[in-house]
């Protein structure tokens, strides 16, 4: 998830320069907030946003494990990490379950509302979403990683076709640009949960979270779900 290098190379020098770290009593509160949610927290004893809007990010992951529960198991389950190093990226997702928060963003909501509507308004991610999609969008790796969804399989099962270039092609239409920025099709589950947690009405990323959702539910083992 990209967007402009200079603006947030000015603004990380502010906040490296300016920012002021939320208190102990509000990371304590934020920490025990991600606890009874069963998520970890990483680097956030100097975050110096506005802790509602993580707990806001909790909420979200909280809403998509109602549906994909394995994703919050005490093995593993997700970590949510405050990173400064992500460059132009508004998150990343790293051994499966590892969530990094573009720290530049996330510590100026402005920005991140943004920057965000620009990329959506070019049509590079899903018609209608907001910046709530963005940790949507990184859950939708872990699902595929914790039930071991292959993204393109899906794709070309529901669109009835064995051609890789077709799907690209019209999910760049159908879904967004970003859905096809990797010909694996590994954004593609990515930008459908984006879109269909957002409530926006996408016909494929609805189809296509319902199919996901649907072989949760039928498989014991998230691990059998596809081979």
């Amino acid at each position: 998830m990209l967007t402009e290098k200079n603006a947030i190379a000015g603004y990380k020098a502010q906040v490296e320069q300016y920012g002021t770290p939320i208190s102990s009593d509000e990371f304590r509160e934020l920490r025990d907030y991600a606890n009874r949610h069963g998520i970890k927290l990483s680097g956030f004893k100097d975050f110096v946003g506005d802790i509602s809007a993580i707990k806001t990010v909790i909420d979200d992951i909280c809403v998509i494990s109602n549906d994909f529960p394995e994703i919050l198991n005490e093995r593993q389950g997700i970590w949510l990490e405050l990173d400064y190093n992500l460059g132009t990226d508004f998150a990343t997702t790293e051994s499966g379950h590892i969530i990094h928060l573009n720290a530049v963003f996330y510590s100026n909501m402005e920005m991140l509302t943004r920057e965000y509507s620009k990329c959506e308004s070019d049509g590079r991610f899903v018609k209608g979403t907001d910046w709530r999609a963005i940790v949507r969008h990184e859950v939708g790796h872990v699902v595929a990683n914790v039930y071991n969804i292959d993204p393109m399989d899906l794709a070309k099962e529901l669109k009835e076709t064995k051609r890789t270039a077709e799907i690209l092609d019209i999910l760049t239409d159908e879904l967004s640009v970003y859905s096809t920025e990797y010909n694996d099709g590994r954004e593609i589950i990515s930008e459908c949960f984006s879109g269909y947690y957002s409530n926006v009405g996408n016909t494929f990323a609805d189809m296509y979270v319902k199919a996901c959702i649907d072989r949760s539910k039928k498989a014991g083992d998230p691990n059998e779900i596809m081979e």
